[in-house]
């Protein structure tokens, strides 16, 4: 028996090191939970060190003094102990977020532990042996195995306690790792054997392992940093703690455009060689720092012993799919000089292998003492993650610091997407109308439908094109879309619009709800529902979603076309004017946006008017009919109209206004009807000289 048992440890010595060398070769989250774990695993391997020693020197008795073979005992039971204390403080650790228990608060735990040392030093031990097994008895054995079973019983507590903040699962993985070296420890009480309880340990330490501390599970395998998941849990250490921290993001803005380009494979390359830059920068100034430092921002001992061995970092982290992200803890100024190299250096070509790719990037700053609103660390997320997408490089700077001006935008659109929940839930949308001019027959045969929140009191007026985008991301659109198209043909029914003459009205979609596989089913039913014809529903596509989007938006455009509906493309001008596209693509009508139209009447700039009336002349030989948006003033409106643009749009004759003003507007232009002096209905407070205004058709 003694020679199995023995076999026993040996075996458990073995497994315990496979786990505790793939442990340590592996990068580590400096964690303060896994800083107790590392102490953890260095207290069993020294355990099962003496373990193995103590059955030596009791066995070789007269070959070993009696004091050497006490140490080796007392080693023994008292870094069982402490690894079965330590577990007990490690889940302390993860059920506070990471966050450090008082003194005071640690002493009542710890007195068990020191009242087990005193009776370890000065307690008695016996030792026999028969063939099979080694017995043991004595004060220092009773007050070991006592205080283990204390601190195993308090674990079991403690993650009770904090059923909360661990999970189910981890939990469970804990509990049954105890329970192991709890029965463990009893069988040892009664019969008195001394091997079990290195097993015991052994496949606790494995539990933890494997639920917890296994260093793969925060690696990103793609780029060799942390993942999202370990920023996510530092993050919330350090704000647990109060240290203020500077996060460091450098963001590629043409992700998109290297994938496209070199493959996933070679796109983390790069993320990869942006990480190690960052790293090499941050390592690059180590001591003396006292004297580019001001007094008040000189580190620590500690920090600065950490600075020695690691530099201004403590780790990197692929924080979303295009953003490397660091942590640092030392005040801004101390981390400028690297800051500014770290710009240059992203404008710089990134080269591996055979490659040499330039990228588009910038870099994003957060002092979190700066952003003291946030509550928790997904705000901090959120902050980084809107000025991921708000920042972009630009020829005058790729550094930007969060400050009141970003907080309070942030605030606004947080504000503006409570909004667009709220009008979702209780249809709380406006449909204004702005009447478009057919210059064939002198009449205002159409008009487009915009959305506007009825609420505009919190923020005032808040513009389509900041609320749409708000709820493409928030994923609201199709239920605000569907609101719209309800609103646009009950209306329509209700004014019987097609008796008065109107032809179509035009109804914007967003790109994502022209890929979205309801979206034709989902008009289909509204139309039926209110008796209006398809041929009465012209739907807008703005250029930059019809290059964007794939064959889903084909499907659909073609499944509504068969129905009845025509289409027309917004925006022409502003996005990626892909001609080979309009040739695949049948549309019934082009937007000309009011950025091709302005420059010709605001300065002299014959460019722009060449390139306006080229697009007419191509669109008028394709035999698409044209409409021109932001038409301000009748100098405007003469010039389209002699250039074979048929259908004029802008404030010069209406801007967007509510149902019963455009039904007004439709009486008296009807009553006007053929006198051509009185066709255009100015707005009193645009005339001709107006200056030209954004106008947001959404």
């Amino acid at each position: 028996m003694l020679l199995l048992d023995t076999r026993l440890l040996i075996v458990t010595s073995l497994f315990f090191s496979v786990i505790f060398v793939d442990y340590l070769r592996n990068k580590k989250l400096p964690l303060l939970s896994n800083k107790c774990f590392t102490l953890m695993l260095y207290f069993t391997a020294v355990n099962l060190v003496f373990n193995m020693l103590k059955i030596y020197t009791i066995v070789h008795v007269d070959a070993v003094t009696p004091p050497v073979s006490r140490f080796c005992n007392q080693v023994f039971y008292f870094t069982l102990i402490l690894v079965v204390v330590a577990l007990y403080w490690y889940v302390e650790i993860l059920g506070n977020k990471q966050k450090r228990t008082r003194p005071k608060k640690a002493v009542l735990p710890m007195l068990p532990l020191f009242l087990a040392a005193y009776m370890i030093l000065t307690g008695e031990l016996y030792y026999s042996f028969d063939e099979n097994q080694i017995y043991a008895s004595g004060s220092m054995a009773t007050a070991f195995e006592l205080t283990v079973l204390f601190y195993c019983l308090l674990t079991i507590w403690s993650t009770h306690s904090h059923k909360d903040t661990i999970a189910r699962e981890n939990r469970l993985a804990i509990q049954a790792g105890i329970i192991l070296l709890v029965a463990s420890s009893v069988i040892q009480f009664f019969n008195l054997g001394l091997l079990l309880s290195s097993v015991a340990v052994t496949v606790m330490i494995l539990f933890i392992y494997l639920a917890f501390e296994n260093p793969k599970e925060y690696m990103d395998e793609d780029t060799g940093n942390f993942n999202k998941r370990a920023f996510h849990l530092i993050l919330q250490e350090k704000k647990e703690a109060g240290k203020p921290l500077v996060l460091i993001s450098v963001v590629i803005d043409d992700l998109a455009r290297i994938q496209a380009l070199m493959g996933h494979e070679n796109t983390n390359q790069v993320l990869e060689a942006i990480g190690t830059r960052l790293n090499e920068i941050f390592l690059c100034v180590q001591l003396p720092l006292d004297s580019v430092m001001p007094i008040d921002c000189r580190p620590s001992r500690r920090q600065r012993r950490k600075i020695i061995k690691h530099g201004f970092l403590s780790s990197v982290y692929h924080s979303r799919s295009n953003v490397i992200t660091a942590i640092s803890e030392l005040p801004l100024i101390c981390i400028e000089d690297q800051l500014n190299e770290l710009s240059r250096m992203i404008m710089e070509p990134i080269s591996f292998q055979n490659y040499s790719v330039a990228i588009k990037a910038h870099i994003d700053v957060i002092l979190t003492d700066v952003y003291q609103q946030q509550e928790s660390c997904d705000e901090i997320y959120e902050m980084m993650n809107y000025m991921a997408a708000h920042n972009k490089a630009t020829a005058d700077t790729n550094l930007y610091f969060l400050d009141q001006d970003i907080i309070a935008r942030k605030q606004r659109d947080n504000t503006i997407e409570t909004l667009v929940r709220q009008a979702v839930e209780v249809e709380g949308f406006d449909i204004v109308y702005q009447p478009i001019y057919h210059t064939d027959a002198g009449q205002f045969l159409s008009a487009e439908a915009l959305v506007r929140l009825a609420d505009s009191v919190t923020v005032g007026f808040v513009s389509p094109e900041e609320f749409i985008p708000i709820a493409e991301k928030k994923g609201l659109i199709m239920e605000l879309g569907e609101i719209v198209f309800e609103k646009v043909c009950a209306f329509a029914k209700q004014e019987q619009l097609q008796k008065r003459g109107i032809q179509y009205i035009e109804v914007n979609l967003s790109g994502i709800q022209c890929v979205h596989p309801d979206l034709p089913g989902q008009l289909e039913e509204i139309m039926k529902k209110y008796a209006i014809a398809p041929d009465f529903i012209n739907l807008e596509i703005t250029e930059t979603a019809l290059v964007e989007s794939g064959e889903m938006m084909q499907v659909n455009m073609q499944h509504l076309r068969n129905m009845g509906c025509s289409f027309s493309m917004d925006d022409f001008g502003t996005g990626y004017s892909n001609l080979s596209r309009m040739a695949e693509v049948v549309y019934d009508l082009v937007k000309l946006d009011k950025s091709l139209i302005w420059p010709c009447f605001t300065e002299e700039n014959p460019k722009a008017t060449a390139i306006l009336e080229s697009v007419i002349r191509m669109l008028n030989l394709l035999g698409v009919n044209i409409v021109a948006e932001g038409v301000e003033t009748k100098e405007m409106a003469d010039y389209l109209d002699d250039h074979g643009v048929t259908h004029l749009q802008g404030y010069y004759y209406s801007r967007p206004i509510s149902e019963a003003a455009y039904m007004a507007f439709l009486d008296e232009a009807q009553e006007a009807a053929g006198k051509s002096d009185n066709l255009v209905q100015s707005d009193p407070e645009i005339g001709e000289a107006a200056a030209p205004r954004t106008e947001a058709a959404i």
